[in-house]
């Protein structure tokens, strides 16, 4: 599947407004000049710019073309199976990941997130669950040790020692 830059410029400028905005509505911090919505500001913007460019390109590219105008076209990849299942299965597992995660917790969704995936990809399962593990290890104490980020422990909170 193929889309027209116009589609993507829209796309996009959307997207980076919507998290512009979003963080300019994060709380900021008493001690530095700077909060939390700050490098979403950054990246909102940059996101939003990069768009409306996209987006120029796209209709420069429109009238100058005798092609005609398309906003998505389908590639020859969207014959293929395996190809679609692919693309349909990476959201579906990032979405059923947000879902289950507070209930569930981040370590056994990130092991069945990563594993899974690898799995599918690589085709060889004792090397993708071995790197599923070691990936959630790696986030985990990446994130909760070094950065001090609180993540969801769900199902294993009683085990957690504290």
């Amino acid at each position: 599947m193929k889309f027209s830059d116009i589609t993507l410029g829209v796309s996009f400028t959307l997207l980076g407004l919507a998290v512009l905005v979003h963080g300019q509505q994060m709380k900021t911090s008493p001690f530095f000049q700077y909060g939390a919505g700050f490098f979403p500001s950054i990246i909102g913007s940059l996101l939003a710019v990069c768009g409306v460019i996209l987006l120029i390109k796209g209709i420069r590219l429109t009238l100058v073309q005798q092609g005609g105008f398309w906003l998505v076209q389908a590639g020859p990849w969207m014959r293929d199976r395996e190809r679609v299942i692919n693309f349909v299965l990476v959201p579906l597992l990032v979405v059923a990941f947000v879902a289950a995660i507070e209930s569930v917790g981040f370590p056994l969704c990130s092991v069945l997130l990563v594993g899974l995936l690898c799995q599918r990809f690589s085709g060889r399962p004792l090397l993708s669950w071995v790197t599923a593990v070691l990936v959630t290890v790696f986030l985990y104490l990446f994130f909760q040790q070094l950065m001090s980020v609180q993540l969801p422990m769900g199902v294993l909170t009683d085990y957690q020692g504290r």
